[in-house]
């Protein structure tokens, strides 16, 4: 395989781990996260969560109470050096909660970033953070779960 098409190739795969990532979150199958990130991967959405069960506790914690949630993902990219790459893409995020007071949506956008590795299983994140650019709609349900939960 030449180099510029094997390039292609390993930025395709991390495309689709992040793709796959929302996969995993919008589905509630938390457990999909093992084939996307490393057993010590760091997490940063807010906090930072160490370890791979740590980063699927906290996405249980912050949808499985949810009614849906679908993640969006665009504008992918990688840079690639040996076995290891940098890489991200936006985000948009809708969640809803039926019958939440202050309203049943809420909606945020910004970007992943990631930092990767290349094993023998693939490619697996490391590390991902997230900055929020934007938010609308019923914060309540994002900040604050007790609050927004419906009565």
């Amino acid at each position: 395989m030449s180099s510029s098409i094997e390039m292609l190739v390993h930025k395709q795969e991390i495309q689709e781990l992040q793709v796959l990532y929302a996969v995993a979150i919008d589905s509630g199958d938390y457990d999909r996260l093992d084939n996307i990130f490393t057993n010590n991967a760091v997490g940063i959405y807010g906090r930072t969560y160490v370890g791979l069960e740590a980063i699927k506790g906290a996405m249980y914690s912050g949808c499985e109470y949810l009614t849906s949630v679908q993640h969006l993902n665009a504008n992918h990219w990688s840079v690639v050096t040996g076995d290891t790459a940098v890489a991200g893409c936006y985000l948009h995020v809708v969640q809803y909660l039926q019958n939440a007071p202050g309203g049943d949506h809420h909606e945020m956008g910004g970007e992943y970033s990631d930092d990767l590795v290349l094993t023998e299983s693939g490619w697996r994140i490391a590390k991902r953070s997230i900055e929020i650019k934007w938010t609308k709609g019923n914060s309540l349900i994002r900040d604050n779960r007790s609050a927004a939960a419906p009565k």
